[in-house]
């Protein structure tokens, strides 16, 4: 890999880092706000549960050890579930 190949790559999981935390963080306020117990055994089961856990562990996943081809799918399945938060907090969203 080129220098310019390797910059490209550092930009995009930087980019990639910025944008999948902030998917994360809209879910947790949601979790939070709602009081959604993550730990209780009962809960395992729970969609937002079980989407929440997801979300951590896609976190955790090491992207310097990726080829860009599964960079830009890691990229669309972060769009995707940017979507899907969305449509979740929806309903968070208070009016005035």
């Amino acid at each position: 890999m080129t220098d310019k190949q390797m910059e490209s790559k550092i930009y995009q999981i930087e980019l990639l880092n910025e944008f999948s935390m902030s998917v994360y963080n809209r879910l947790l306020r949601h979790v939070h706000k709602n009081k959604i117990d993550l730990t209780h055994q009962a809960h395992q089961e729970n969609f937002i549960v079980l989407l929440f856990h997801q979300l951590e562990e896609t976190l955790s996943l090491n992207l310097f050890k990726k080829e860009l081809k599964e960079l830009e799918e890691i990229k669309h399945y972060w769009i995707t579930m940017n979507s899907l938060t969305k449509e979740i907090c929806a309903s968070d969203v208070q009016t005035d």
